[in-house]
């Protein structure tokens, strides 16, 4: 176990570093120059050539590039070119409120999810079954932006404790909190809640037709028994995988609802870093994304153990 863990952290190295050298490709490959952003259109060629000179960017691209892998292995993201101030620390700012949503919006979708889906797989064709899809391809067919638009309208206006503009840090009080990150988590959560009540449902129905689930009923078993300890354990198997991959690309699907709430969270400080050529700031975002979903997946794998006692990781990889 521990050689393929191991193994896994360094497959997962070299994503992060393929990650990385991609975007710091793209990034410079963007129109438009920093420097004259910074500067204005009125600041001479002797200005913006000092200021280039001070941040470095007028060293070939191979130079700042390795620079920037070696501040990396340090964990130093760099400094962002607009603001000074370190992009790790700047990340920690924004990250609190996009975190906060995301883990909220998917503990609600896999609260949601997944008693629905095996409450549908249970009574497959009969009324709670109908309801439960159509309630999922509906959350499927509608943007976290749109539920949070919806939210604000019928819900934000008529209770006053819920807010539908802002954000407020747990410091400052859990109730106060909890109040401003709620309605964000639920509108990010809905969408995902469909995906994963669908894949709860398919998977159990795939399930309760294996032979092993037939000779536990021959074996007069209790049905309780059969489906919390034989179906409902071997069908969150996929579940989990794609949970864990939704939760991997949840921040994507956080940015617009951070818009529609106007909180400040990593994904305005993403495109406002992108609108303002603020290269380290970029880079620095996308890593730490990337190091989200590649450990994320890596705890997926390790929850396959807990949930199949049968699967193993050796040093030969799963057996």
């Amino acid at each position: 176990m521990r050689r393929y863990i191991a193994k896994r952290l360094l497959h997962s190295l070299v994503v992060v570093w393929i990650v990385a050298t991609v975007v710091f490709a793209v990034v410079r490959a963007i129109p438009g120059d920093p420097v004259q952003l910074m500067l204005g259109g009125d600041a001479t060629q002797e200005a913006r050539e000092q200021l280039r000179t001070q941040l470095g960017l007028d060293e070939p691209i191979y130079v700042q590039y390795a620079r920037w892998m070696g501040r990396l292995a340090q964990g130093d993201l760099g400094e962002s070119l607009s603001t000074g101030v370190p992009v790790l620390e700047l990340l920690i700012q924004v990250g609190q409120p996009t975190v906060s949503i995301g883990l909220l919006g998917m503990l609600i979708a896999l609260s949601i999810a997944i008693p629905a889906g095996l409450i549908s797989a249970l009574h497959q064709y009969e009324w709670d079954d109908y309801v439960a899809t159509f309630i999922a391809f509906l959350g499927i067919s509608m943007p976290g932006f749109w539920v949070g638009i919806l939210l604000i309208v019928f819900i934000s206006q008529r209770f006053e404790f819920l807010p539908a503009f802002g954000y407020v840090g747990p410091g400052e009080g859990i109730r106060a909190w909890f109040s401003h990150i709620i309605l964000p988590a639920i509108a990010v959560g809905v969408p995902y809640g469909g995906i994963i009540m669908r894949m709860m449902r398919s998977s159990m129905l795939e399930v309760m037709n294996e032979d092993y689930m037939r000779t536990a009923r021959a074996k007069g078993l209790s049905p309780q028994l059969i489906v919390m300890k034989h179906a409902f354990q071997n069908a969150l198997i996929p579940v989990v995988t794609i949970a864990g991959i939704l939760l991997g690309t949840l921040l994507g699907g956080v940015v617009a609802v951070e818009i529609v709430f106007g909180i400040q969270g990593l994904g305005r400080l993403l495109i406002n870093s992108v609108h303002q050529r603020d290269f380290p700031v970029v880079q620095g975002s996308i890593v730490i994304i990337a190091v989200i979903f590649v450990l994320t997946n890596l705890l997926v794998d390790l929850l396959y153990t807990v949930l199949n006692p049968k699967i193993k990781y050796g040093d030969g990889g799963e057996s």
